[in-house]
């Protein structure tokens, strides 16, 4: 088994991914305006007959630290490099976090008597990671003594294909909404729950003490091996929505997104460390002679006892939840109230957002104010969605503090945008 592929993995990860996560309420606030809210909210009823959605994206993070307190500019080459050691000084006990990111690849909505059908491709990355102050003192000083627990992992990458449909019942009073989707998993990994592992070392004989428990990183598509774009890790989920017109002022909606699995079977791995209580290693003599990296990576693999198998698996993804008031004074304005939830590791993690729309028969724009259970900070947004002739613009951001920011100040980012064609 690899053992330093497994380091790289898990520092990679950490690097690249680690985020904590919106959930898109001034987009979600589009409502019907934009084709591409149906990723939100499976009621669809457009404002015109044919809506072409050309590729956009949507991108949430929440970093615990600034890019610039781990990318540190060196004086002597004038080139970044990165610094564990300064990012271990921002560095809480427990750190959780997420990214979310949805690239709209195609969307095509045909208005019906009542409702729509839309057909939709898109490529999804659902990340969380939950680190410790212990895992970033080791990246930064090397191997010591050390006690890594309350580590968690779970990474999935994956195309969705599918078909949506909207229809209204109760005199148009009720909407419901159905999208049935095609999985086909890109990339996997995750660490399994519990995982526990603490390293001892006698400082008068060098002796090392080992303990592990649940200590595997499950893997897929993460090999140099040659990537396609369809694999053959496949699966099914379902989006289900409903709006109700209370009276001629008030709607209330619900919307379950993302219930569904995906079955891993191709470019599997499992890198797992035995289970053990008192294991104790008493050094290791290196053969000069030959390659150093391979007696290194010989020994770490007989001090853990660390195997490299290969086996199926399934998934979940991640279902998230939006349950939302609207109130209507008029024809031209629309107040909102809106709860999200988006769990992690199986624990809540929820938004709460106030909005404003002002409503036009070829635009709308409004603002929003929301806050996150976690850090819990108050965060001002905006969104707007403008038709010139056959095109649609839309932008929506949830935080205007951190949307101008420089990237390398930039600790957190909520952000949608695209272009449609509407007829």
């Amino acid at each position: 088994m690899k053992v330093y592929t497994f380091s790289l993995i898990t520092i990679l990860f950490f690097t690249a991914n680690n985020t904590k996560g919106q959930n898109n309420l001034s987009f979600y606030s589009l409502g019907d305006y934009v084709v591409q809210t149906q990723n939100i909210s499976a009621v669809y009823l457009p404002k015109n007959n044919f809506i072409l959605g050309l590729p956009g994206v949507g991108l949430n993070v929440n970093n615990p630290f600034k890019l610039s307190e781990f990318l540190v500019k060196n004086n002597t080459t004038n080139k970044l490099e990165t610094n564990f050691d300064n990012l271990l000084l921002n560095t809480k006990t427990i750190n959780q976090s997420t990214t979310s990111v949805n690239a709209s690849l195609f969307m095509l909505a045909f208005k019906t008597k009542k409702g729509s059908i839309s057909i939709f491709a898109n490529s999804k990355l659902e990340n969380n990671i939950q680190y410790t102050d212990q895992f970033i003192e080791v990246a930064a000083n090397g191997i010591n003594d050390f006690t890594l627990s309350n580590n968690q992992l779970n990474m999935t990458g994956y195309h969705e294909i599918g078909l949506g449909l909207t229809q209204q019942f109760l005199k148009n009073k009720l909407a419901i909404g159905l999208r049935f989707k095609y999985l086909n998993g890109i990339a996997h990994a995750s660490l399994k729950n519990n995982a526990f592992l603490r390293l001892d070392i006698d400082d008068t004989n060098q002796n090392w003490t080992i303990a592990a428990t649940n200590a595997s990183l499950k893997t897929s598509g993460l090999s140099n091996e040659k990537k396609s774009y369809f694999t053959g890790n496949n699966g099914f989920g379902i989006d289900m929505g409903a709006t109700y017109q209370v009276s001629e002022k008030w709607v209330i909606e619900a919307a379950i997104n993302d219930f569904g699995t995906i079955n891993w079977s191709e470019n599997n791995s499992l890198y797992a460390i035995k289970d053990t209580q008192e294991a104790i290693y008493n050094g290791v003599e290196l053969d000069t002679d030959g390659s150093i990296e391979n007696e290194i990576e010989s020994a770490l693999n007989t001090i853990f006892n660390a195997t490299e198998t290969t086996e199926n698996f399934s998934t979940r993804l991640t279902t998230k939840t939006y349950f939302s008031a609207k109130y209507y004074p008029n024809k031209k304005n629309v107040f909102s109230a809106v709860f999200a939830n988006n769990p992690v590791f199986g624990k809540p993690m929820t938004n709460y957002g106030v909005s404003y729309n002002k409503l036009h028969k070829k635009a709308t724009y409004g603002l929003l104010t929301s806050i996150n259970s976690q850090d819990k900070k108050i965060k001002f947004g905006g969104n707007a969605a403008v038709n010139l002739d056959i095109f649609q613009l839309y932008v929506t951001t949830d935080d205007f503090f951190n949307a101008f920011k420089k990237i390398e100040e930039t600790s957190q980012a909520a952000i949608t945008l695209g272009i449609n064609l509407i007829f």
